[in-house]
């Protein structure tokens, strides 16, 4: 073999060993996200875990957490490099000093406009309307999805604290653990009020079976959670966004996989820089910001 040869086999070699292991003493990168039931968004993540490990030059762990409110805390406390977001949690750490909001789905407009809140009543039922959940809140029974969801439980959350309400003053709460499952606790009459995503209502009204329920509140849609990164941590938060700005390019089947395990996400095929007036929208139901800054601080 020539010398030449030799030489170019040797470049090809270091180039299919793993960039992570030029720095084997150094402690992984740490990407993370919160469960959820219907996805399994550890595997989800790790296309692009492995990715930025290529680019970065570092190993990059997943860690999926198991609820937003914990990966909330993780952002807080520093333990989390990364994340991809919900809307819950992007609100609630967004005015940290450390946390840099990287890069959002680029959504369609059909999308973002399907992606709301409803809050839901029997017709018959003792929260048949605003005025009734507000005068009677002690006696009601209310059903959300997870603690954090967005759009099954926060934004309404939200409002009704913008109403001077929170779930402390219910009977009850409770957690269905799924948008239908609380659809489902409400026509069933387990429950009085119900918090979940617009899309079961909607299919419920197409196939005409909403006469027995009202609808008492839908809220404006929601833009989905943003690419977080934290300042001073083990990624670089420019490099990161310079990365998920290419991403399209780069890794689109990376891409992919996390758009297809965030259903707010669904059909886009990019990820854009993050403004901020989309998510100031969800707390203008307050009288002042620092209003809406400590309904928001409470739900954490």
């Amino acid at each position: 073999m020539s010398f030449c040869l030799r030489l170019l086999a040797c470049v090809l070699l270091l180039a299919a060993v793993p960039v992570a292991s030029a720095r084997a003493g150094e402690p992984a990168a740490v990407l993370a996200t919160y469960a959820y039931t219907r996805y399994d968004r550890a595997a989800a993540l790790q296309p692009l875990a492995e990715h930025l490990q290529r680019r970065l030059g570092r190993a990059v762990e997943v860690r999926v957490l198991e609820s937003p409110r914990a990966l909330a805390a993780a952002l807080r406390d520093g333990t989390v490099d990364a994340a991809v977001t919900n809307t819950f949690v992007y609100l609630g750490v967004r005015d940290l000093p450390a946390i840099r909001a990287a890069a959002v789905f680029d959504v369609p407009p059909a999308t973002l406009d399907a992606y709301r809140g409803v809050l839901v009543a029997r017709r018959d039922g003792p929260a048949a309307t605003m005025a009734a959940v507000q005068a009677g809140a002690a006696r009601l029974r209310y059903a959300q999805v997870i603690p954090g969801s967005t759009s099954g439980g926060l934004v309404q959350d939200l409002f009704l604290a913008s109403r001077g309400l929170s779930t402390a003053q219910f009977a009850s709460t409770r957690q269905a653990g799924t948008h239908e499952a609380a659809l489902a606790a409400v026509v069933e009459g387990s429950a009085d009020l119900a918090a979940f995503a617009d899309a079961p209502w909607q299919a419920r009204q197409r196939e005409g079976r909403a006469g027995d329920l009202v609808e008492l509140w839908r809220s404006p849609p929601i833009p989905p959670g943003p690419l977080v990164c934290r300042d001073g941590g083990r990624i670089d938060c420019a490099r990161l966004a310079s990365l998920l700005a290419a991403l399209h390019d780069d890794a689109p089947a990376a891409l992919a996989a996390v758009v297809a395990a965030w259903s707010e996400a669904a059909g886009a095929t990019r990820l854009i820089p993050v403004e901020a007036a989309p998510y100031d929208a969800l707390t203008a139901g307050f009288a002042d910001a620092a209003a809406g800054r400590a309904a928001l601080d409470k739900l954490l």
